[in-house]
């Protein structure tokens, strides 16, 4: 992961690093006894099935960091739709196949269920966790945070 890294506001106490689709790390930031900041094991906040478009840290004041991410969650219908095309695809000739794949569905398309979701991910200083705490939705046509 990398395309989209976003800090606690308040003293840089966590960092999150999220790719465009799935993953997402934390890191914890500590200062040992020279003042070097220190950077433990990443803490794993992964989502299977979505796909991040921005990310950013939100001020909260002192107590756990919580970062705030612009996402879709896609259905898991997917594998189920790709299977039965399989299917048909092995049953019948190379001419179906063909107008199979023009039959795929955009997406995007309104009424296809993909709702971008505005979450919460907060961390937990005291238990080491990270979770998503809550979710709202957006309008589809939100990009940046």
């Amino acid at each position: 992961p990398g395309q989209y890294l976003a800090s606690d506001p308040r003293g840089g106490r966590a960092v999150m690093i999220a790719s465009a689709e799935k993953r997402k790390l934390v890191y914890v930031l500590n200062r040992d006894s020279g003042g070097n900041i220190t950077i433990a094991s990443p803490l794993e906040a992964h989502r299977p099935r979505t796909v991040v478009f921005d990310l950013v840290g939100v001020d909260n004041g002192f107590d756990n960091p919580i970062f705030a991410s612009l996402e879709v969650q896609y259905p898991e219908y997917e594998d189920a739709v790709l299977a039965e095309r399989k299917k048909k695809t092995d049953e019948e000739d190379h001419d179906k196949m063909e107008e199979v794949k023009r039959q795929d569905v955009e997406l995007g398309q309104h009424g296809d269920g993909y709702t971008k979701q505005l979450a919460y991910y907060e961390l937990d200083l005291g238990l080491n966790h990270v979770s998503r705490r809550w979710a709202t939705s957006t309008v589809r046509s939100a990009c940046c945070l």
